[in-house]
């Protein structure tokens, strides 16, 4: 992988080669590493880890229907997906509400702690991890996207009526926050922290 960076200011692309402490086209100061990239990805990591809490415990969303109203987390949602014969549309949900977030946290905290003990974690399959869960982070968003469709074509149907309730918030939060922390890593430190670099 290239160490060619871009100007924070004018991003513009700067030469791999050179490691100018000024932007050559805007005279803006640059750093070749994000300044606490693992401080702010741990940070926003562990507010996604609080914010799972709420996202899994409260209601998603709220149905009525001729006058009966009932209301489903994540979990009741997979659930009654499943058993009335979903199966498939049960399958995406789990994998979008409940796999994506546990591997991306989970990948993530494994990356950082191989920044802070470099010994322990050495492994040159470690930035492959880090691009993955940085594409598939976003995939998290179909359940929100599936609340929102469904707030809109029964409502538009007049028949019943669904709403968003809190745990929907709660957790496009956590997907928001997970993908800021993936964001907020830098995949460069883990070279840098690699008993191989000079």
């Amino acid at each position: 992988m290239s160490d060619a960076h871009t100007c924070p200011a004018c991003r513009r692309a700067l030469p791999a080669k050179s490691s100018p402490e000024v932007c050559p086209h805007c005279a803006m100061p640059l750093a070749h590493r994000q300044p606490d990239s693992q401080a702010r990805s741990a940070a926003f990591g562990l507010a996604a880890v609080i914010m799972l809490v709420p996202a899994y415990a409260l209601p998603v969303m709220s149905i009525e229907n001729l006058g009966r109203a009932h209301q489903d987390t994540i979990f009741s949602g997979v659930w009654k997906l499943w058993h009335s014969g979903m199966w498939g549309v049960a399958l995406i949900v789990f994998t979008a509400s409940l796999l994506v977030p546990a591997f991306k946290l989970t990948t993530l905290a494994v990356l950082l702690a191989a920044s802070r003990w470099p010994r322990r974690f050495a492994s040159p399959s470690l930035e492959r991890l880090y691009h993955i869960i940085h594409v598939i982070g976003r995939w998290s968003m179909l359940d929100i996207f599936l609340v929102a469709f469904l707030c809109g074509i029964v409502r538009f149907g007049g028949l019943a009526t669904v709403v968003a309730r809190p745990g929907a918030l709660a957790f496009a939060t956590v997907v928001i926050l997970t993908i800021l922390a993936t964001n907020a890593y830098d995949p460069r430190a883990l070279r840098d922290s690699s008993p191989a670099s000079p």
